[in-house]
């Protein structure tokens, strides 16, 4: 294995696989991780031409940068341990059709497709938002056998709505991807449009997409998320329909911090 330095970033990998291995979010080898990384001295051009490997879609905005992505098969428990093997370095060509191996695990998330269309999405509008999250976080994925529990809004203004701060750190509320076929093409363009817009989106029946700066600043907003549907999930088993806040109260809220316009009612 082609040995490669990003201590900063591996460490982010580490910690954050720790923490969801030991919250439960991401059993077996369920979920998968990615950085993007602007500046490299990486290059497809020292790669023979048949690992130069063709993309389903074109990703313009990724073009001549990299990624470090989860490979298939990895486990968070043991990321959680020692990233490195568990972790490829895959620079995007310069016409950003075409991508290739370039360091660490060479059999990549079979997500990457889905990935890399997320982060040329990220880089276009959001290109602070560095980093991917996906896992499976047993509390969201029940949200979506609630009947009407089947768009953006609904469970937005349900769950975020049972917390005071969770609107504040989640203005815009959650995204969210009816079923698509996990790994799909079709599964990661989709989210790339919600996440125009959200740093969350809910995969129905599957699991969550989270963004941030950092692998750690994504899995705070998922952890904000969480833990408002365990909320949720606490109050219905004592058999209370849960009360919301109101919209006027979060609108308050919202308007103190400065947040209100990234708020829609």
């Amino acid at each position: 294995m082609t040995k490669f330095s990003y201590a900063e970033q591996l460490d982010d990998f580490k910690s954050t696989a720790y923490w969801l291995s030991k919250r439960g979010w991401s059993e077996a080898a369920g979920g998968n991780m990615s950085i993007r990384l602007d500046a490299q001295n990486t290059t497809l051009a020292k790669l023979h031409e048949d690992d130069h490997i063709k993309l389903p879609v074109a990703v313009p905005y990724l073009a001549g940068k990299a990624v470090l992505l989860t490979g298939s098969g990895t486990r968070a428990r043991e990321i959680g341990m020692n990233a490195e093997p568990h972790i490829g370095l895959y620079k995007i060509s310069d016409d950003g059709r075409h991508y290739g191996w370039i360091a660490g695990n060479h059999n990549p998330s079979m997500e990457l497709p889905a990935h890399f269309a997320i982060h040329n999405a990220l880089e276009q509008h959001r290109p602070e938002d560095k980093a991917i999250l996906h896992t499976h976080p047993a509390s969201l994925i029940a949200l979506c056998h609630v009947p009407g529990f089947d768009n953006s809004k609904t469970i937005s203004d349900k769950i975020l709505s049972l917390q005071s701060e969770a609107r504040l750190i989640l203005p815009e509320g959650i995204g969210f991807v009816e079923h698509e076929l996990p790994g799909s093409l079709e599964l990661g363009l989709k989210s790339a449009e919600a996440l125009v817009r959200h740093h969350l989106v809910l995969w129905q029946y599957h699991g969550l997409l989270a963004t941030g700066e950092t692998l750690a600043g994504a899995f705070d907003k998922l952890e904000v998320f969480e833990k408002s549907a365990g909320v949720y999930w606490k109050l219905r088993a004592a058999g209370i329909d849960p009360v919301d806040i109101g919209k006027a109260e979060i609108k308050e809220v919202l308007t103190a911090f400065g947040r209100l316009d990234r708020y829609s009612s």
